[in-house]
């Protein structure tokens, strides 16, 4: 019988990460269907509840994100929210102006 690593066997217990301590959203490590989603924030496993199917890769917000509110991933700047977004929302083009494209600092 061969032992899973530990980091292996951990990264199944949680559907979602934070990458930096600053950033507001997390990213889906898996497809994640709309409901209750484990989220592993530093040391710790949260529960957020995601409003509709978040697809790997893709973010959601971690709490309410009134219009204006710089979206931070990485614990950088990634854009700002053009709509409000509602903890466990789907962040994405359609409510975040991306920094990139404008190529402007925010």
């Amino acid at each position: 019988m061969s032992a899973t690593p530990a980091s292996a066997k951990a990264s199944r217990d949680w559907d979602a990460i934070v990458i930096h301590p600053e950033d507001n959203v997390a990213v889906a490590l898996r497809d994640c269907p709309a409901g209750t989603v484990r989220v592993r924030r530093g040391g710790a496993i949260e529960s957020v509840a995601v409003l509709q199917p978040i697809a790997l890769g893709h973010k959601f917000a971690l709490s309410a994100l009134p219009s204006g509110t710089v979206i931070r991933k990485y614990g950088e700047s990634i854009g700002r929210a053009i709509a409000p977004i509602a903890t466990g929302e789907h962040v994405h083009v359609h409510n975040l102006a991306s920094q990139r494209a404008q190529h402007a600092p925010v």
